[in-house]
């Protein structure tokens, strides 16, 4: 019982369910009103002649009257926004009147019942019965309020007809006095029900709001880098696209840069201390450009900017320069602090039509100019970058022709050992001679066949053709190849170029890779995966352009390599800059120390070539011994050679 009563209790604590609840009743008590208004004025009249007017007329006009306050009430005041608390002490007073009015018009109708005749005295009864569970059903959602008006009039009811005398009054009586426990439970059960479905409905609304939230945090996360909180690749695009289509005929100044020296942070410091170096990166941009501009970051250590429409081009020069700058100084992370540098590339465009593909790709094509020059700093597309730039592009389309495999060839350069002046070896060097557009530098197809995706399928056309060299070249000379960052990186390759040397014939030991930084950079742990089967088939591996990448000291300590090469840019200025010379000894005397062979790469003079030698520097190529060379010119330079290193020894025995 304690537990039924307390079910039926406000429930002060649920502010939910007391809003609910006052919202229900709000469209119900009314009806309740115009119930009692109406069955007590029916009642009322037929009342008139047989009973006392102050009981017939003046009582039930009276609690009519309050019945009409209370009804106006309802419908204006309980239609507005209410708390918790005051729908809380609203359906208090409510509880408190209709157990009120409930007694009154009890008491009136068992007062009437006295008198009349036996037709009114049914009425009295139907007065009490149907218009008692009117009003009870109208005040399921406040089940206090129903309970009571439950126990009040069926209580009323039983007092008055079962000492009535009438049989069919004390029948009725009995039947109400057995409905009121079954009326408590369904008032029980229904406002049961109703709870649930307020809890149900109060559980849709937080999964809807957790699912909007969800959304929201989607879509911001869509366009912005989680790590910088700046705008990501796509929102960045969508930036560029939206200022095209507003003013299509002054494009905004764009700009992409992005960090040097920032993987080998990554590598030795880990992924921790760069993402601390990005999220530092991008608070030194964004302080830098200001509100005006967009900083994004457009994936790993690369940024885009779209520079503020006000400023001149010596302005954003200038900020370019402070953008490089600004990555320069030295960022603290917890094992210490290190430095990185910038390199930007930024496109001035000038009026005409562009996409925002169009901007991002001649900024990026100036960025590529910059660091191809191995130096940090601005650079502007230029005239000179769109006729490259176009030239790429006619040299991508033509690559995608079934038919350029026929213009390629390979020239061969011999390496020479500096002491004997013999040639032990050849580095096969890829040649095209497109029909339509003459003789391409390798610097041009080579990094065109990578981003077409034709790279793998260029290395083995050019591979099949060194295979066929050196079952012609004498059989103790070997044959330098080189591969690209793709080629290295890439499992189906190698086991395609292994299985062609299987083919072949050839001893595998007569064979060189040659693999820059570049393509270890690329994705050091597939290379290391790669350069270990080739080197485990008998293969020697070559690290070309050493002292020119981020790490080579960490690559040499990591990977086994055969060779290095000497880049071509410290030979050349072996004899004019005294870093180059200290350079070019520091790598020999490595290669000894490690017992692995050295070859200089650029020589171009005889004084070059003795000073390489006396720096313990065992092997040279260069335009001083030959430049590349067909086939049959390469195999005769080699015979000519071997012929003139016998003859000196013969004069020196």
């Amino acid at each position: 019982m304690k537990n039924f009563l307390a079910s039926l209790q406000l429930q002060k604590d649920n502010p939910t369910l007391l809003l609910a609840q006052f919202r229900a009743l709000s469209s119900q008590i009314p009806i309740l009103y115009v119930l009692l208004i109406i069955n007590a004025l029916a009642v009322a009249i037929t009342h008139l002649k047989s009973a006392p007017l102050w009981l017939s007329l003046y009582i039930p006009v009276t609690l009519s009257v309050v019945c009409v306050f209370r009804l106006c009430w309802w419908e204006i005041r309980g239609k507005e926004n209410v708390t918790a608390e005051r729908a809380y002490w609203l359906m208090r007073l409510t509880i408190s009147g209709a157990g009120i009015l409930a007694v009154a018009f009890g008491s009136w109708a068992i007062a009437l019942y006295q008198y009349g005749d036996a037709s009114q005295q049914g009425q009295i009864a139907y007065f009490l019965v149907v218009t008692g569970i009117s009003c009870i059903f109208c005040l399921m959602h406040l089940p206090m309020a129903a309970a009571l008006t439950t126990v009040i009039t069926f209580s009323a009811m039983v007092a008055t007809f079962l000492f009535s005398g009438n049989p069919v009054f004390v029948a009725t009586a009995i039947s109400g006095l057995f409905l009121i426990l079954p009326f408590l439970r369904v008032i029980n059960s229904y406002f049961q029900n109703f709870v649930g479905l307020v809890q149900l409905t109060e559980e849709l609304k937080q999964k809807q709001a957790e699912a909007e939230e969800l959304n929201l945090v989607n879509s911001r996360n869509a366009l912005h880098d989680q790590l910088t909180g700046l705008a990501n690749r796509r929102s960045f695009f969508l930036s560029l696209e939206k200022r095209l289509q507003k003013d299509p005929s002054s494009p905004p100044v764009l700009g992409i840069l992005d960090l040097d020296g920032f993987k080998p942070v990554n590598d030795v410091f880990g992924h921790a201390a760069g993402d601390l170096v990005l999220k530092e990166t991008a608070r030194r941009f964004v302080a830098l450009v200001g509100e005006a501009g967009i900083v994004s970051r457009l994936g790993g250590d690369e940024f885009g900017i779209i520079f503020p429409c006000s400023m001149t081009r010596q302005a954003i020069a200038d900020l370019g320069q402070a953008l490089c700058a600004a990555v320069r100084d030295p960022f603290e992370i917890p094992d210490g602090s290190v430095r990185v540098f910038g390199s930007c590339g930024i496109v001035y465009p000038d009026i005409g039509t562009y996409t925002a593909e169009d901007l991002y790709e001649k900024a990026d094509f100036a960025l590529y100019q910059v660091k191809s020059k191995r130096s940090s700093g601005v650079e502007f597309f230029s005239a000179e970058h769109e006729k490259i730039l176009t030239q790429r592009h006619l040299i991508e389309l033509e690559l995608q022709a079934n038919d350029f495999a026929k213009e390629l060839k390979l020239d061969y350069q011999p390496i020479v050992e500096l002491r004997s002046g013999r040639v032990v070896a050849y580095e096969a060097l890829a040649r095209w001679d497109s029909a339509r557009f003459g003789r391409i530098s390798p610097d041009a197809f080579i990094p065109a066949a990578e981003r077409t995706a034709v790279i793998g399928r260029m290395t083995r056309i050019l591979f099949a053709k060194a295979l066929e060299a050196l079952a012609i070249i004498p059989r103790h000379l070997r044959l330098s190849f080189n591969l690209s960052a793709r080629d290295i990186c890439d499992h189906e390759t190698s086991m395609a170029l292994l299985a062609m040397i299987t083919r072949s014939g050839i001893d595998p030991k007569r064979i060189e890779f040659e693999i820059t930084e570049t393509a270890l950079l690329s994705d050091f742990d597939t290379a290391d995966q790669v350069i270990s089967m080739l080197r485990a088939a008998g293969i020697s591996i070559a690290l070309d352009d050493f002292g020119t990448g981020y790490s080579s000291l960490s690559h040499i300590h990591r990977l086994a390599f055969d060779k290095l090469k000497i880049d071509k840019s410290f030979v050349m200025n072996f004899d004019r800059d005294a870093r180059c010379m200290n350079i070019t000894r520091s790598v020999a005397n490595l290669c000894q120390n490690l017992g692995i062979a050295s070859v200089a790469e650029g020589v171009e003079s005889e004084e070059i070539a003795e000073g390489l030698k006396a720096m313990g520097v065992r092997l040279a190529q260069g335009y001083h011994f030959s430049r590349p060379l067909p086939l049959e010119l390469a195999i005769d330079y080699a015979a000519r050679c071997e012929a003139a290193a016998s003859a000196r020894n013969s004069l020196s025995a």
